[in-house]
Formats: C-alpha cells, sequence, structure tokens
C-alpha cells in the first residue's frame, strides 16, 4: 500500500536513483536540484551542453567536408560520424522532451511509495544492472579519449613534402590542419575538454530508457512476489476476507500504476529507439561489407562491428526484460486465484485478479518509432537477416 516505506521513501530511493540523475542533470535533461530549468545555473549548463554538442559536430562535420574536397573516402570516420549523427539526434528528442522526462522520473518516485518493507531490494537487483552498464560504458569512453589525447601529444604525421618538417596531430577530428602555436594549443586543449565533457553525456543520452525501464520491471517484480506470496485460509470470518480482499486490491492498483508509468514510458521513447537501433544497424551494414573486401587494413573495423553490435542489442535487452515481468504477472495472478478465500470476498478477489491476468496476457511492448518491437527474438531475427545479408554478398562477389 502507499505510504508503507514513507518514512524511508526520499533517501531510499535517492540513495538508489542519485547517480542516474547526476548524469540526467549534467546533461541538462533534469533542472538542477532545488532549481527550475529556468534558473540562471541551469540556463548555463544548458548552453554549455548545447554548445558542447555543436562543437563536437563541426569537429566531424568539417572534416568530413574536408575529406569530400579531397576527393577522399575514410569508412572509419563515415560509421564514427553515424554515431554523432545518432547521438545528436537523441540528445536533441531528449532536450525537447524533458518536462516529459521529468514527470517520468517523478512518477517512478511516486511508485516507490507503494513499495512495502524490503522489496525496495528487488527493484535496486535490477536499477544496478544498468548501474553497473553506464560505468562499464563511461569507464570506456573515458579511457578511449585519453588513449587519443596520449597518442596525439607524443606521434606525429609525415612530412607533406620532401625535407620537410614532420606535422603535429590532434587527438580528434577537426574541421582545419592546425600546425602553428598558440592555435594548436587552444585546438588541442578544446577539443580534449569538449570530448571529454561528450562522453558523460552521450551515456547520459544512452541510459536514460535503461533506468527508467529498469526501475519499471523491479516494480512489476515486487508487485509478481505479492501475489506470489498469498496464503490461502480456511479461516471464513468477514474479517480475513476483508484484509485478502484489500490485499489483493492493493497489488492490483500498484500494477495499474506501473503499467500507466510504462506506456508514458513508450510513448515518451519510441523515437528514441528509433535513431539508437538504426544508426549502429546501419554501421553494421558499412562494417560488414568492409570485412568482405580483400582490403590490408579491414581488421580494424572489427572494434566498429563490436560496439556496434553490442549497442543494437542493448536496444533490445531491457525492453525484453520488461516483456517477461509483464507477462509473469499474469502465472503469479492465477497461481493466487487457486489460493482458498473468504466465501463473503473470494468472488471479489478472484474478479480482481482475472482482470489482472488479462491485462498481463497483454505484456508491455516497447517499439522503435512505433513500428519495430523491442525484443530480443527482434535482435536474433535482425542479427539472422544480416548475416544472410553479407553471405549473399560473399558467394556473389567471390
Amino acid at each position: 500500500m502507499p505510504g508503507a516505506m514513507s518514512a524511508e521513501t526520499k533517501n531510499t530511493f535517492l540513495s538508489i536513483s542519485s547517480s542516474h540523475l547526476i548524469f540526467l542533470r549534467l546533461a541538462s535533461f533534469l533542472p538542477l536540484r532545488s532549481k527550475s530549468f529556468s534558473h540562471p545555473l541551469s540556463l548555463l549548463l544548458q548552453l554549455w551542453d548545447h554548445w558542447s554538442v555543436l562543437a563536437g559536430n563541426m569537429m566531424w562535420s568539417g572534416y568530413g567536408i574536408r575529406m569530400t574536397l579531397r576527393g577522399e573516402m575514410e569508412i572509419d570516420f563515415i560509421c564514427e560520424d553515424i554515431i554523432m549523427v545518432g547521438f545528436t539526434m537523441r540528445y536533441i528528442l531528449l532536450a525537447t522532451k524533458r518536462k516529459k522526462l521529468c514527470h517520468l522520473v517523478e512518477s517512478c518516485e511516486k511508485l516507490w511509495d507503494y513499495l512495502e518493507i524490503g522489496e525496495d531490494a528487488l527493484v535496486r537487483q535490477f536499477e544496478r544492472r544498468g548501474y553497473y552498464y553506464r560505468n562499464f560504458m563511461m569507464l570506456n569512453l573515458l579511457l578511449m579519449c585519453t588513449l587519443y589525447i596520449v597518442t596525439a601529444h607524443f606521434a606525429t604525421l609525415p612530412p607533406l613534402e620532401a625535407n620537410g618538417t614532420e606535422r603535429r596531430m590532434l587527438p580528434f577530428k577537426f574541421f582545419m590542419d592546425v600546425q602553428e602555436e598558440p592555435a594548436y594549443s587552444i585546438a588541442f586543449v578544446s577539443q580534449s575538454v569538449v570530448t571529454y565533457f561528450i562522453c558523460f553525456m552521450f551515456v547520459s543520452t544512452e541510459t536514460v530508457p535503461l533506468y527508467l525501464i529498469l526501475m519499471a520491471c523491479g516494480y512489476l517484480r515486487s508487485v509478481r512476489d505479492r501475489l506470489l506470496s498469498i496464503e490461502g485460509s480456511d479461516d471464513d470470518t468477514s474479517e480475513r476476507g476483508e484484509v485478502a480482499f484489500k490485499f489483493v486490491a492493493g497489488c492490483a492498483h500498484f500494477h495499474q500504476q506501473i503499467m500507466i508509468f510504462c506506456e508514458d514510458i513508450k510513448h515518451t521513447m519510441r523515437t528514441i529507439f528509433l535513431f539508437a537501433c538504426f544508426c549502429p544497424i546501419y554501421n553494421l551494414s558499412i562494417t560488414g561489407i568492409k570485412l568482405l573486401e580483400n582490403d590490408e587494413d579491414k581488421f580494424k573495423f572489427i572494434v566498429i562491428l563490436v560496439y556496434n553490435f553490442f549497442q543494437f542489442f542493448l536496444c533490445q535487452w531491457a525492453p525484453e526484460y520488461l516483456i517477461e515481468e509483464s507477462e509473469d504477472i499474469a502465472a503469479a495472478a492465477y497461481s493466487a486465484s487457486l489460493q482458498p478465500q473468504a466465501l463473503s470476498h473470494r468472488e471479489k478477489i478472484n474478479g480482481i485478479l482475472y482482470f489482472m491476468m488479462m491485462r498481463a496476457q497483454k505484456p508491455m511492448q516497447l517499439t522503435a518509432g512505433g513500428f519495430v518491437r523491442l525484443s530480443v527474438e527482434t535482435f536474433g531475427a535482425m542479427t539472422k537477416n544480416a548475416f544472410s545479408f553479407f553471405m549473399v554478398l560473399r558467394n556473389f562477389s567471390s
């Protein structure tokens, strides 16, 4: 029932979600704590976030224009640029939907009030999966950026002309060739600062849906365990029946609120999932075709292939958990309906459980763009089709 953990709700919810909320505030998807979006500090952070994303796109897009003017084509750059474009589109969508995102976080916190003592551990088990993935992703991005920066500091490029001087290189793609001081040092430091901050924003953008979905899965697991904990009784008193009726009604109300929360996630995130799914698929197609060629440098694309394959899988992983947890409510409600209850309330209790079973038979299905169902089954089918396509190309080329 709501309020069962009211004395500990705020601190416990914040202790679980605080790190996720910090990342969301850092990307300006949520206002700073105890402040509004219109507060000067919030506006200043928003300005820095927008500038960082704009600067990152200027670096990669400017380099792409230079590459085109030289008549060159670098496949690895195209893959990197698609990742950057996908991140930018998701960032823009989340920035425009930040009020809806605030509502989702508030709804998530309100659902915490329905938890009974000890059920917070169930929610935490699911939240930790998103927490560990986010930290793993953050660590890898920071290590990769540091490697690029250190390499650029010590490495040099060959001279453009015979007997010329070696050229210095910047850590990341840039729209112009900078060699003279102090322009080189300014560009080097600016690239490093912007890219490090983009890493935090990239992780925040990537894990927004993951956090909300896994919290919903934890809440659904709490409802399932409550229903499974219902014990029958031969006590046919009305008092016993009233207690059982209130307990089942509380479970049904909690389940209803979770489904409303999941529907909000579904409508808010479906466009974001569209970019999260199809940008990796596009990169997988490019790198897969490149690996089929007889190119000495083709094996450097294996890293890009693995990264995009992993990213595509994660788009299906959390929604699959949501499907499973929402389906499990039906089995739990059926199990509860088999328990003997007081005759005075048996019909009411079974009626509530029946409606819960009916609702759970249609599991919560998230989509990309409203037409691609996200699940491990979809991941397997699309991967199989992609593999078949590459095999056809290989046989055709041979």
